[in-house]
């Protein structure tokens, strides 16, 4: 059913995302859907866990490929998100208006957003994670929404600099 609702998320958009167009979509009653997620704030949340889970393991699996020093965390995160968008991106992007609207929905993205932090900045500075992590999430946003203002080779340097940043501590500019 999660499949269903990301299909039709993708196909009319988050907005005609109903239990209904679910099941129509899934093949299956409306009865069937609401057996599993009695409303569509449930289907909503069941989505953003799926989402966060999958993103939480690509992260984890590309950290698992590089050496184990600090800013590891920090580097797969960039790692994984500076990739080329896939199925998961667009269904974030999809959502975003329907998660605005949902103060509890955003509460759950600011709690991953939290503990992916947490995540990242556990051995390197705060100012190098919190560089590297609002970079990074910007670059993403205006992917997303196909307005960046970067060209294919200026990306690649954006890359590049995201991956020293994550690689190497900054200099101390507090004085």
């Amino acid at each position: 059913m999660l499949d269903a609702a990301v299909a039709v998320a993708l196909e009319q958009g988050a907005g005609k995302l109903t239990l209904d167009a679910v099941a129509r979509r899934a093949g299956a009653s409306k009865g069937g859907v609401m057996y599993n997620f009695p409303t569509k704030e449930a289907l909503l949340e069941a989505l953003l866990e799926r989402l966060t889970s999958h993103n939480r393991q690509a992260s984890e699996a590309i950290a698992a490929e590089l050496p184990d020093q600090p800013g590891r965390a920090l580097k797969a995160y960039v790692m994984n998100s500076v990739r080329d968008p896939d199925e998961d991106d667009r269904v974030s992007g999809a959502l975003v208006a329907v998660v605005n609207g949902s103060p509890e929905l955003l509460q759950r993205v600011a709690g991953y957003f939290s503990q992916r932090f947490e995540i990242i900045s556990g051995d390197v500075s705060f100012d190098r994670a919190a560089l590297a992590h609002v970079a990074t999430e910007g670059l993403w946003l205006m992917e997303l929404f196909q307005i960046s203002p970067f060209n294919a080779v200026q990306r690649a340097r954006v890359v590049q600099l995201l991956s020293a940043l994550a690689e190497q501590d900054l200099p101390d500019v507090t004085a």
